[in-house]
């Protein structure tokens, strides 16, 4: 069994968390490809973050996710609402200039 641990303040564990999470990965990238104006690429990646968040709190509740100390789950969140808008605005990008 898998049992990934983040830390309280370890920067790398937080970054990973968020970028292999694969909640935000296919949210952000469905909401971007879906998005007609570029101001929804902002809320694709807070809903991706938003989701992904949620999936790493169950998999917490499980025992899937071992989070110790304050400010790992918020700092979680940041990153993966940067990471989203990023692949968000990607997928935009991409489908904008297929069209």
């Amino acid at each position: 069994m898998l049992i990934a641990v983040i830390q309280p303040f370890d920067p790398a564990g937080i970054v990973l968390a968020a970028v292999l999470n694969p909640v935000v990965i296919a949210l952000s990238l469905y909401l971007g490809w879906h998005a007609d104006q570029w101001q929804k690429v902002l809320v694709a990646g807070f809903a991706a973050a938003f989701a992904g968040s949620i999936a790493l709190w169950l998999a917490t509740a499980v025992g899937l996710v071992s989070v110790r100390g304050f400010g790992g789950m918020s700092g979680v969140f940041a990153a993966s609402l940067i990471f989203g808008m990023i692949l968000a605005g990607i997928a935009y990008g991409v489908r904008r200039r297929r069209a």
